[in-house]
């Protein structure tokens, strides 16, 4: 296997305790259509079963693909979620920060992908000090396409080795999430390492079937791998 050089990580359920956050602001975000309760299950079962791809291109399909409906749906989200973080609901996972920095201890750049858009991710960053901790991020809304296309951990790839000069190629990449969307971005970006954690949305039998090279309890655990 060749050197990992970079370790890029999901941010809900992964890196941070999402805690059904995500969930929460998507009720939320579709208050004003008016669901009743079968359609708000059904909802509620496609967020979850969409965890960690772009939350534009979920409101999309919960909003019949009307456009406008889901920018709006979109916005709500977006305020929802800012506002759950800002009352200090989102938590890193014990030991996150020391991994980032055993991580850049040991020479190994550290990325953070997310399916959010870029103001989450910004307040994100902000709200658990990671600023320092980080060498970049890169968020659903710049890339293309969302997860489970390998987009952003191939932007996150590119804008490594635009910042240090470096040759970093996806085999000398570990990525980490915690659902099925993050594996598969994982293995089409053809990562060296995908390691799927089960601290998130899915199980380790999921995790199993999604094709995961690895399997931990906890991102943590990424630095015996490296």
């Amino acid at each position: 296997m060749s050197e990992i050089k970079l370790a890029v990580l999901d941010v809900a359920g992964t890196t941070a305790k999402d805690g059904g956050l995500v969930v929460q602001a998507f009720l939320i975000a579709m208050e004003p259509l008016g669901l009743g309760q079968t359609e708000l299950d059904s909802m509620v079962d496609y967020v979850n079963a969409t965890m960690g791809q772009r939350k534009i291109d979920v409101l999309m399909h919960l909003c019949n693909s009307d456009e406008v409906a889901a920018n709006a749906a979109h916005d709500r989200f977006v305020e929802a979620y800012s506002n759950l973080v800002a009352e200090g609901l989102l938590e890193e996972f014990e030991g996150i920060s020391e991994l980032f920095r055993a991580l850049r201890g040991k020479g190994v750049g550290v990325a953070i992908t997310t399916g959010f858009p870029r103001s989450i991710l910004d307040f994100i960053i902000e709200d658990l000090n990671w600023a320092e901790l980080l060498d970049l991020s890169v968020a659903a809304s710049e890339v293309n396409e969302g997860r489970p296309a390998p987009d952003m951990i191939l932007s996150a790839i590119a804008l490594y080795n635009e910042k240090f000069g470096t040759e970093v190629k996806p085999a000398n990449v570990i990525v980490v999430g915690d659902t099925d969307s993050d594996i598969q971005a994982g293995l089409r970006a053809e990562a060296a390492l995908v390691v799927g954690v089960t601290s998130g949305a899915c199980t380790r039998a999921q995790l199993e079937n999604s094709g995961a090279t690895h399997i931990l309890d906890f991102s943590t655990q990424i630095v015996e791998l490296i």
